[in-house]
């Protein structure tokens, strides 16, 4: 992986000896956090990162790293977490994202849970979060979440309350959260109660102040570079191999932009009125 000067990819700057010289005890091992979140790989690339743009410290994760215990994610949604477009168990995000981070953070172990449901809406999610949650005690939940609520034409404030009292009660259990919004499609977005869906997910991350992986955006990027077929299965719905792994490459970039953002208020703390 490339350094570089900047840990946030211009969003939050690290100090130096703590960019780049950072080591963290995990048992009797040490490791050098990453001076920076990762790169993507060419074809997953848009001008807009997904995630760079809603950056939040991810406080839980750095507690857990820096207790030197395996890391746990939940990753719950509907069909794209459940894996449906990909060829193969190992080709989905959940898989992937749990190799990415494991090859990013060198001797340390991570386990990502992916407890996916198709055709699920947020609704669906939030009555059984607090059950996966006590099975799976996560330090960071991943919420794929949107793309049915969208399909269905759940009213807006609806949906936007089920995503704050879910929030609400995630971040009493002091459990990091990133939101997932749906994925692009030419032929979704005809219908406008699909955007305005996925503005209403931007909404609530900024008024909660939730790391928001922004996939939609980042798709509709590549969309416009190669097509939806370059990352949707044929059903011009679900992801290919080739939208998993670039879902799994922007998830691993904002987890480990917010973990050095977390990392970087114990040298400066962030004042937030």
């Amino acid at each position: 992986m490339s350094v570089r000067a900047c840990a946030l990819a211009a969003m939050v700057c690290l100090p130096a000896a703590a960019a780049s010289q950072d080591v963290a005890a995990v048992g009797t091992r040490s490791f050098l956090l990453p001076p920076a979140p990762p790169l993507l790989s060419p074809d997953c690339r848009s001008k807009r990162m997904a995630g760079d743009l809603f950056r939040r410290p991810l406080r839980a994760l750095r507690r857990a790293i820096r207790a030197g215990r395996a890391v746990k994610v939940l990753a719950i949604g509907s069909s794209s977490t459940a894996g449906v477009g990909a060829s193969s168990p190992s080709a989905t995000y959940v898989a992937k994202l749990e190799m990415t981070l494991e090859g990013t953070f060198k001797g340390l172990d991570f386990e990502v849970i992916g407890r996916g449901r198709s055709g699920e809406e947020a609704q669906g999610a939030a009555d059984r979060m607090k059950r996966e949650v006590d099975e799976t005690m996560p330090d960071v939940v991943v919420w794929q979440v949107g793309t049915n609520d969208a399909l269905q034409h759940v009213g807006i404030d609806r949906f936007k309350r089920c995503l704050k009292t879910t929030l609400g009660w995630l971040k009493k259990q002091r459990i990091d959260v990133l939101l997932v919004d749906p994925q692009y499609g030419n032929a979704l977005t005809r219908d406008e109660h699909y955007e305005r869906v996925v503005a209403a997910i931007a909404e609530v991350a900024r008024e909660e102040r939730v790391l928001l992986v922004d996939r939609f955006e980042a798709m509709r990027e590549l969309h416009r570079q190669r097509g939806d077929r370059f990352y949707l299965d044929e059903d011009d719905l679900h992801m290919n191999d080739t939208g998993h792994r670039c879902m799994a490459e922007q998830l691993a970039r904002s987890i480990v932009g917010g973990l050095l953002a977390a990392d970087a208020e114990t040298v400066q703390p962030v004042f937030h009125p």
